[in-house]
């Protein structure tokens, strides 16, 4: 009982120690975004018209504060509390961060929402953090040469099609797993791509309630090998 009720005090050490950490981090990161349009308004003396900057800050806050909400909700369960903060510290949550803990954790053999599945998914993300800023400092430098090239509006079709074929890719990796989990919020995507103009702000919470419906469905009914 002992050994047991310390591990608790651990445990509950390591997670307050987290939410400070990750507060903090939030809060300077937030205040550092917007250190380079107060420097351009004290310093240069630009700034748009308040009626551009309201309009854009409302319709801009309309799309993502429900878009916000849902990754949130979705997001939290697979990546534990250490991930969400370094993954919303960093930024590529959904085309880096998701990726790089799903595929690290099914490697380890860990599930998400366990204990062992928040430790490997908060070194994935560190890592990829660690990784990234590599990668986009050495990027910049090199790019520099070329930069003229990769504007050449033959090649640029190309860069349109990067994001849908790295989530094409990840979620055929998924549904090949177990596709009876795909087929409603695959078969609802659809429908709602022939609505003209629908916002993500709608699609997305119609997109991942569908799955979380579905996929109760079928584990009620045993007809799922896994639902990891």
């Amino acid at each position: 009982m002992a050994i047991k009720t310390q591990s608790n005090f651990h445990e509950n050490q390591y997670e307050n120690k987290i939410h400070t950490i990750g507060r903090i981090t939030l809060i300077m990161g937030l205040i550092l975004s917007f250190l380079p349009p107060i420097i351009l308004w004290l310093v240069y003396d630009i700034i748009p018209p308040v009626n551009s900057l309201l309009n854009g800050i409302i319709s801009i806050s309309s799309v993502m504060i429900a878009v916000s909400i849902v990754e949130v909700l979705t997001f939290a369960p697979i990546l534990g509390s250490s991930a969400m903060y370094m993954s919303y510290l960093t930024g590529n949550i959904l085309n880096m961060k998701i990726p790089c803990a799903a595929i690290s954790m099914e490697v380890a053999e860990v599930k998400p929402s366990t204990k062992e599945g928040d430790i490997i998914a908060t070194i994935a993300i560190a890592g990829s953090v660690i990784a990234s800023q590599v990668i986009i400092i050495l990027g910049v430098i090199m790019i520099v040469p070329i930069t003229a090239k990769l504007n050449n509006p033959i090649i640029q079709p190309a860069f349109e099609q990067i994001l849908p074929a790295l989530f094409g890719s990840i979620g055929a990796y998924y549904i090949l797993k177990e596709w009876k989990l795909a087929v409603a919020p695959l078969s609802i995507a659809v429908l709602l791509s022939f609505i003209p103009n629908l916002p993500t702000a709608i699609t997305i919470p119609i997109g991942v309630g569908t799955a979380i419906i579905a996929a109760k469905y079928l584990y009620k009914r045993n007809m799922l090998k896994t639902i990891d």
